[in-house]
């Protein structure tokens, strides 16, 4: 059970970084005006996406990741 407990541990850290890595990159093409749909339309107001701007020490209080 120890070992599974790392190996899970190990496996949500790493898509925690893929996570990380896909938020940076999108953030760029936001800033890119030649990445198509990047940007949003200036007459739409922007809806929230559900953990898109985390707090992260909510997170980490609540027990999550």
């Amino acid at each position: 059970m120890e070992h599974d407990a790392e190996r899970m541990e190990h496996d949500s850290d790493r898509v925690g970084e893929h996570i990380d890595e896909a938020r940076k990159e999108w953030e760029a093409k936001e800033q890119d005006p030649s990445v198509p749909g990047a940007q949003p339309d200036e007459d739409e107001e922007q809806e929230p996406v559900a953990g898109a701007e985390s707090d992260e020490e909510l997170l980490d209080e609540e027990g999550g990741p």
